[in-house]
């Protein structure tokens, strides 16, 4: 189990140590609950991460194409809070 003491900055970001997103597998989304009186995060699996990996490497149209699909799933999941 890990366990740290993070500082919350004036907006209210916090940074989640390296080893604690590696040990979860933390990207760049992740879902929050807050229950009792305690937060909960998740990582979120990247959707277009499966399709990604049937992609023939060096298809550059389709990796620019999931990297754009990507950043636009981002931007909606971020819009949704």
């Amino acid at each position: 189990m890990s366990e740290a003491t993070l500082k919350v900055d004036a907006k209210g970001r916090i940074v989640i140590p390296s080893k604690i997103r590696r040990e979860l597998g933390i990207r760049s989304v992740v879902s929050m609950r807050v229950h009792e009186g305690e937060v909960t995060l998740k990582p979120v699996k990247d959707p277009l991460e499966s399709l990604a990996k049937l992609v023939v490497k060096g298809t550059e149209d389709v990796e620019r194409e999931i990297g754009r699909l990507r950043r636009a799933a981002e931007r909606e999941l971020l819009r949704e809070d």
